[in-house]
């Protein structure tokens, strides 16, 4: 039978970038105080550590510049550090293709000096990316994206014709199958329903809902690609513009969620990959793909 497999992100961007999104103006300073970036990290680090899987950080540059200390200190523990960008706009790779090449070595510059090794993996900031965004990433030789999340949520997502397990994608319609080396991991939907199952539905829809997308999932032999926030596991100010589903089951309660939903994967037999890894084994012309999803060879 073969063994699921489960890709637990985090999506290291602070406090502040989710006031741009919304179009909040806050002094950058004061925001940060609020709400600490570092305890968000260290909360999460404590549950990898008791449940001992290594998971893939996205972390934008400015963020590595930032917090480089704690960046390093997931690459130390065994997590793979990728790239979510330089500055997490969320029409930072919907621009033209000279800008977002500036941006992407810049971020790539960063992370690498933060954390020590350089970055092979990327998530566009707020999953907006366009057809130049993946062919910039082909030709400097990243090995993965992981911006697709095949559903459509108005204001928010617009991929619901992509597939759902991973697959290489077109230059030209992102969501489609292509020609490019660079392999797509689509971030997980239900199968069913496709509707997210990550962090934000996890708190305001559920456990349930998530374990059946999970269960679900791994019953079509599709991988698990889970993403959450630091901000998401320490409490936040209430802020006037920030919707209300964003404070719903955030802090303590969010841990716990999390870590039955890791508890859960592992009762189903899940192995735990980091993004590198999981696309690494898929392309491998020595590793069969009945191999990634059995765990043999995997070292």
């Amino acid at each position: 039978m073969n063994q699921p497999v489960f890709v637990m992100t985090v999506d290291a961007d602070s406090w502040s970038s989710l006031l741009q999104f919304y179009s909040i103006r806050h002094r950058t300073a004061k925001v940060e105080k609020e709400v600490s970036f570092e305890d968000g990290t260290e909360r999460l680090l404590a549950l990898f550590s008791k449940h001992d899987i290594h998971v893939t950080f996205f972390v934008p540059g400015r963020v590595a510049e930032d917090y480089a200390k704690v960046i390093r200190k997931a690459g130390f523990k065994g997590h793979e550090i990728a790239c979510h960008g330089h500055d997490h706009d969320k029409n930072e790779f919907l621009a033209g293709r000279e800008y977002q090449k500036r941006q992407i070595m810049r971020a790539v510059e960063t992370i690498s000096s933060a954390a020590g090794t350089e970055p092979r993996g990327f998530r566009a900031p707020c999953l907006r990316l366009n057809g130049t965004t993946l062919k910039i990433l082909d030709e400097i030789g990243f090995k993965y994206d992981s911006s697709i999340l095949p559903t459509f949520v108005p204001g928010y997502y617009g991929s619901l014709g992509a597939p759902l397990a991973p697959y290489h994608p077109s230059g030209d319609v992102v969501w489609k199958e292509g020609s490019l080396r660079i392999l797509e991991i689509p971030v997980s939907v239900n199968p069913v329903f496709r509707l997210p199952l990550s962090a934000a539905w996890m708190r305001n829809f559920g456990l349930s809902w998530v374990k059946i997308g999970v269960r679900t999932s791994f019953a079509l032999g599709l991988p698990v690609v889970f993403y959450i926030h630091p901000r998401d596991v320490v409490p936040l100010p209430k802020i006037d513009g920030v919707p209300w589903h964003m404070y719903r089951n955030i802090g303590d309660s969010a841990v716990r969620m999390l870590d039955e939903i890791i508890s859960y994967a592992k009762r189903l037999g899940a192995r735990f990959l980091t993004g590198s890894e999981l696309a690494r084994h898929h392309d491998s012309p020595e590793i069969s793909k009945h191999s990634v999803l059995t765990g043999e060879s995997l070292s």
